[in-house]
């Protein structure tokens, strides 16, 4: 049988590896953003002091503007090291990263509702495709691939994910060597960004969906290493927020921030739906201390209202799992849960949790689509065709935006200008 499906998979895995290369390839001939982030996220005195035992072990003890993904910079100082400061060798390897993750999605999705849904192999190999192919091209995913101060999002998704891989694997075999791995690049993927803190929280949610029982007392004494991780990178990320309390400092009002939160899931998933309006940076609405615009307390009806669309559509699980995945991996982003932001949302915070919005699109989509009269399947092919046109189209000219300084804040100028 394996010899039967192996000539299968080369050709979707390398699909799959080679359809972000080509949609970002741009990318490749960026420069540093010097004037966000890059001038000392990148290139700074960790980057370029080499890979002698002192440099690494500065990289693991301390902490920098606020920061620490020593994972992450160990492998700009690695980059440093070989191909110097030549933007073109780190956008690729951004571009690298999202080009394995896009693979890790479809890995992913595939061993995940092959856990539930053990008869309807097509639709699941269709569904991972679908989920992985938006993953790939969509315009929310440009400013991770095509910035190099993001490329720590990646990096974490990549590890995170693979993690999660091999606790699929542990619930599929008892491997135990697949288990240990398991908690191994959870701590790497921690070792590149913060948001990986809530990957423990994945688990039983996949326990969950794979039909395991919780009230069982193993399937929570085996969190304990992960959840201990966690704790341990939550105390040391809070430690970090009364080290730096002007970069961490919260200026609106926690019932403010609440409204605010309400508008960002909304205007996460609005677009993860139709994309439009991206930038590079997007401003709380008012200054500190002002009124709320009136419009904005629509959100928490809007946010009210899709949480009973929840619990009304609660029996399918594949929905529910889709829309916990999507939550719990945006919780780190929402305000003021670990950090608190100069900005109300970024594209990047929704790299990973666009992935669940993706899996029920892709899922019900296609169950939907089967049951499709002949002219009803043509006309949803087409509508698709132009809706994946559309998302190609708009991540090639956005990823042309983040070219270097003049044309990241180009748009803005114009804004404020206008």
């Amino acid at each position: 049988m394996k010899r039967k499906t192996l000539p299968v998979k080369i050709p979707v895995y390398a699909s799959l590896f080679v359809l972000p290369i080509i949609v970002f390839f741009s990318v490749a001939g960026h420069q540093f953003m010097t004037a966000w982030y890059d001038q000392w996220m990148v290139i700074n005195r960790f980057t370029i002091g080499g890979l002698d035992i002192h440099n690494i072990g500065v990289i693991f003890g301390e902490t920098y503007h606020g920061q620490y993904a020593p994972i992450n910079q160990l492998i700009y100082t690695v980059l440093y090291s070989i191909f110097g400061a030549d933007p073109q060798a780190f956008h690729l390897a951004s571009l690298l990263y999202h080009a394995i993750n896009t693979c890790l999605v479809y890995a992913f999705v595939k061993t995940l509702l092959g856990l539930r849904e053990r008869e309807n192999v097509k639709v699941v190999w269709v569904a991972a495709f679908l989920t992985a192919t938006l993953f790939a091209i969509h315009p929310v995913n440009t400013e991770v691939v095509a910035w190099v101060s993001a490329s720590k999002v990646s990096l974490y998704v990549l590890f995170g994910l693979s993690a999660l891989l091999c606790y699929m694997r542990y619930l599929k075999s008892d491997s135990k060597a697949a288990f240990i791995f398991s908690i191994v690049l959870f701590i790497l993927s921690f070792g590149c960004s913060e948001q990986a803190l809530t990957l423990p929280l994945l688990a039983p949610l996949i326990d969950w969906f794979a039909g395991r029982d919780l009230r069982d007392k193993k399937l929570w004494l085996e969190k304990i290493p992960f959840l201990l991780v966690a704790l341990a990178g939550g105390v040391f990320m809070l430690s970090l927020r009364n080290a730096h309390p002007d970069q961490f400092r919260v200026v609106y009002p926690v019932r403010q921030l609440m409204i605010f939160n309400c508008y960002t899931l909304t205007d996460y998933l609005t677009k993860l739906v139709i994309p439009i309006n991206l930038m590079y940076i997007y401003p709380f609405p008012i200054a500190a201390g002002d009124l709320v615009p009136s419009h904005f307390f629509i959100y928490p009806v809007i946010v009210a209202a899709m949480s009973g669309i929840v619990v009304y559509c609660r029996k399918h699980a594949t929905f529910v799992f889709g829309v916990l995945f999507f939550l719990l991996n945006v919780l780190p982003t929402l305000h003021p849960v670990l950090t608190s932001r100069i900005v109300i949302n970024a594209d990047r915070y929704i790299y990973l949790s666009g992935v669940g919005f993706f899996i029920m699109v892709a899922w019900y989509g296609i169950k939907r689509f089967i049951q499709l009269s002949k002219c009803g399947k043509i006309l949803v092919c087409i509508a698709f065709i132009a809706y994946m046109s559309y998302l190609t189209a708009y991540t090639v000219k956005q990823s042309e935006v983040w070219h270097d300084d003049d044309t990241l804040k180009k748009e803005i100028r114009e804004l404020v200008e206008g």
